[in-house]
């Protein structure tokens, strides 16, 4: 094992040694060479590159242009924003969509580099602040201390930098938005949400400038409720860390809910002003079916089709000679549901609560979320995906052997789901039960990755390099 891990820190350090702009070009032009590579898949693999789903929506901007609702495309169920944002691939070039994704996983990686940064470097600051008032050596103690004197595990900087590469050179994020998915673009407004949220923190001396802020994080959060339904899942965290109370029982989490805060009402403003304005404007031009397409139709969606959900298969033997899935029963609604509502809560007021563990808290949530879904796509790991690099460096009970072995573990078994259900779609193979047992398997990985997470996640202040002051 000496030798690779020779090897990756090498590589470590070699990259970290690039500057944070170098490393954006360089993402850049991954991304373009790989919507370029994806057109030749497109012509002569049998399978596709191009994700079924930017098809869809390209047709709905068509629809469009007609003059007609998006939804007139048969199974359009998205926000009509990404219709009208995939209009450039009708009038100009068909990948334009692509790119427009691509632009949006750059800017993710920029948010992600920012919050880490301003994080740890306001670590650094209470820090010295501590230091300062313990050690009374004024002017002539801080002149000496600057971000460079931080343990070098922790300068805000590297942490940073190290976090976007974490997005910016994962392949499964590259791959999935420049096949023209557009969970990059949701997932942007989710972590713009939280960055809001941090940074009102930040600015606990002026209370006018952090409620503005707020009012701000409600009406992106509204905005990405609007795109898609999961940040909706979000929204107590939120709501926690913005109470002054510490949640400790049932009754101080009913305390808290019944008696907001003026700050917890203004984000409560600021996301139903942004929800009810853009979804009533499309309500206003499509109707009711824009409503049950877009969002109604999520709830009772049964999907039979093969997809890593522990449920594909109890749904695919459910389904009627239709070929369209039954509805399930009330107890087998609350069998699926009720497990994924208990942990969400334990999450949102575990770790929801403080403003460090926040974005830990959003993660931990979208991880249960995708996990426990009725349906399962690659695309939905690009939720929690985006907010992991966010709380990469408070994994402070895991080596660098743990992680790479949960993560390899993690793509094993997405591999081992990948071949029946590649067997199945495009070689006609009967491997239905096989897709079912290996989605059981991929749900107890997933769950026992996440309970490591959980087990090895914690939030230490930032540590200053106490021989370089003295």
């Amino acid at each position: 094992m000496g030798g690779p891990l020779v090897l990756y820190h090498r590589i470590k350090e070699h990259l970290l040694t690039i500057t944070f702009r170098s490393h954006i070009i360089l993402s850049i032009l991954i991304r373009i060479c790989l919507i370029i590579y994806g057109q030749f898949q497109d012509k002569h693999a049998e399978v596709p590159y191009t994700d079924v789903d930017y098809i869809v929506v390209t047709d709905g901007a068509r629809q469009m242009l007609l003059g007609n609702s998006p939804f007139r495309r048969h199974t359009y169920r998205y926000s009509p924003i990404l219709a009208f944002m995939q209009i450039p691939n009708v009038v100009v070039y068909h990948e334009m969509g692509k790119f427009i994704y691509a632009c949006f996983d750059i800017l993710v990686a920029l948010l992600i580099y920012v919050i880490v940064r301003n994080e740890l470097q306001s670590q650094c600051n209470k820090a010295v602040k501590c230091l300062l008032t313990k050690y009374g050596r004024g002017s002539q103690f801080s002149s000496k201390l600057n971000y460079g004197d931080s343990d070098s595990r922790n300068s805000p900087e590297k942490v940073a930098k190290a976090s976007a590469c974490f997005w910016l050179y994962n392949p499964l994020t590259a791959v999935i938005s420049t096949r023209g998915n557009g969970d990059s673009f949701s997932s942007f407004f989710v972590i713009f949400t939280l960055y809001l949220i941090i940074k009102s923190d930040d600015c606990s001396n002026s209370v006018r400038k952090r409620n503005w802020l707020i009012f701000a994080a409600g009406l992106v959060h509204g905005f990405a409720i609007h795109l898609r339904l999961y940040p909706l899942l979000f929204s107590l965290a939120y709501f926690l860390t913005l109470s002054s109370r510490l949640v400790k029982s049932i009754k101080d989490f009913m305390r808290v809910v019944l008696f907001p805060n003026i700050q917890q009402l203004i984000l409560i403003l600021g996301t139903l002003l942004s929800l009810v304005l853009v979804t009533g404007l499309f309500y206003r031009l499509y109707g009711w079916q824009y409503i049950y397409e877009a969002y109604l139709y999520h709830f009772v969606r049964k999907d039979i089709r093969h997809n890593f959900s522990l449920y594909f298969l109890m749904q695919y033997l459910g389904s009627g000679d239709s070929g369209q899935a039954m509805s399930p029963g009330g107890l087998q609604k609350l069998l699926t549901l009720l497990p994924q509502i208990l942990l969400i809560l334990y999450l949102s007021v575990g770790f929801g609560q403080f403003r460090q563990t926040l974005p830990f808290a959003i993660f931990a949530v979208a991880y249960t979320m995708v996990t426990f879904n009725t349906v399962v796509t690659s695309q939905y790991f690009i939720w929690y995906l985006a907010l992991l690099p966010l709380c990469i460096n408070n994994f402070h009970g895991m080596s660098l052997r743990q992680c790479s072995m949960y993560f390899g573990i993690w793509l094993v078994f997405q591999g081992l789901w990948l071949l029946p259900a590649y067997l199945l779609e495009f070689k006609s193979w009967n491997t239905f039960y096989w897709i079912g047992l290996q989605g059981g398997v991929f749900f107890v990985v997933n769950n026992f990755i996440l309970g490591r997470l959980i087990e090895n996640y914690s939030f230490t202040p930032f540590k200053i390099n106490l021989k370089k002051l003295f």
